[in-house]
């Protein structure tokens, strides 16, 4: 039987710390052609990743984490999804993820109308923060944050 004796090992990691570095049997995530299931004996894989939620499933435990946009790859039976920032559904505060959205909003309406090089940067960064903020929200409220 394919995979049998086999283990599938997961690590989603961020510029600051290692979110989960350990066995999986399944790894979900939203990549650039939709959302992927990964198992053990997965065929190789490299994509992106999308703000939205990464779940690994273990046995009985299901871990969920809100993610930002980054890398995906599956090689060899491990699962690696390098992003800026992760944060488990348990740990979410929508209360805070609103305001950074409002926030975020209130700094878009306040550029200049010019689309310079310095502007558009700017524009798009803080844009990326708002699909963050968003996500999180969705994640909290699909999976029980607070």
């Amino acid at each position: 039987m394919a995979g049998e004796g086999r283990q599938l090992f997961c690590r989603l990691i961020t510029p600051e710390r290692v979110v989960y570095d350990g066995e999986a049997d399944l790894v979900v995530a939203k990549i650039a052609d939709g959302e992927i299931g990964v198992m053990v004996d997965h065929y190789p894989v490299i994509s992106t990743v999308d703000f939205w939620d990464v779940r690994i499933t273990r046995g009985e435990e299901r871990r969920v984490y809100a993610t930002s946009d980054g890398f995906f790859k599956v090689a060899d039976n491990l699962v690696q999804i390098l992003v800026e920032e992760a944060v488990p559904a348990s740990e979410i505060n929508v209360e805070e993820a609103e305001h950074r959205i409002e926030q975020a909003e209130r700094e878009l309406g306040q550029l200049p109308e010019e689309e310079d090089e310095d502007s558009r940067r700017a524009r798009e960064e803080i844009s990326r923060r708002v699909r963050l903020g968003e996500n999180l929200v969705r994640v909290a409220r699909r999976y029980g944050g607070g």
